[in-house]
């Protein structure tokens, strides 16, 4: 969740970018502007990353490194 102009929302996409995975299916928009995220925010007025598996999310993220740690645990079970 998060502007395409703002540095902070840039730095969370370039985290999910980097990694390779078949299987991720990244939406991205910023408010209503994605069914797929609807019911979903920002945190706190910053940029936010939702990290969902099997129909439940982790507890969302602004910062690229707690994303990060999220993405590595998720990869890890396949």
């Amino acid at each position: 969740m998060g502007a395409a102009d703002e540095a902070a929302t840039l730095r969370l996409l370039r985290e999910v970018w980097q990694r390779r995975d078949p299987y991720r299916v990244l939406a991205w928009g910023a408010g209503g502007s994605v069914p797929l995220l609807a019911g979903r925010s920002a945190i706190n007025g910053r940029p936010a990353a939702y990290v969902c598996e099997g129909f439940a999310c982790r507890v969302p993220v602004s910062d690229p490194g707690e994303l990060a740690a999220q993405l590595a645990v998720v990869a890890g079970r396949g």
